[in-house]
């Protein structure tokens, strides 16, 4: 096998895929569009070693310290967020809502909109739609 055939593979990891969300009962597209990168990119890992090293630095400050499932959460979140790229189709009172890092974790952290954040999760833990053929 020539390895050769995986290269730009890291990039594409990085560049992501668009997804478009689909209604949460129906299945049907809703328009929204989300470029995700994967988790294996480098933007997410970015933001994890970020993650791991505070956690460390916390953990020789205060050895019994124990993390609490708000914090677990929190966190999940902001590693899903870190794959948002970008997006379209996005408003909110009528007015377009600008793809930030603010915004993107104010939608992904509404529990109204859980079916958002579940799709990008899904879509940025497939590495095999990160592979073009």
């Amino acid at each position: 096998m020539d390895l050769s055939q995986f290269d730009g593979l890291a990039k594409s990891f990085d560049e992501g895929v668009e997804i478009e969300i689909k209604h949460p009962k129906t299945g049907a597209g809703t328009g929204l569009k989300v470029r995700v990168a994967s988790y294996e990119g480098e933007r997410v890992k970015r933001v994890q070693r970020k993650m791991a090293n505070a956690a460390i630095r916390e953990s020789k400050r205060n050895p019994k310290k124990i993390g609490t499932v708000e914090e677990i959460e929190e966190k999940a979140l902001e590693i899903t967020a870190a794959a948002v790229v970008s997006w379209s189709g996005f408003t909110l009172n009528g007015k377009p809502l600008e793809c930030t890092p603010e915004n993107v974790l104010t939608v992904l952290g509404n529990p109204d909109l859980f079916f958002i954040r579940e799709q990008i999760d899904k879509a940025a833990e497939d590495q095999a739609s990160f592979i073009k053929a």
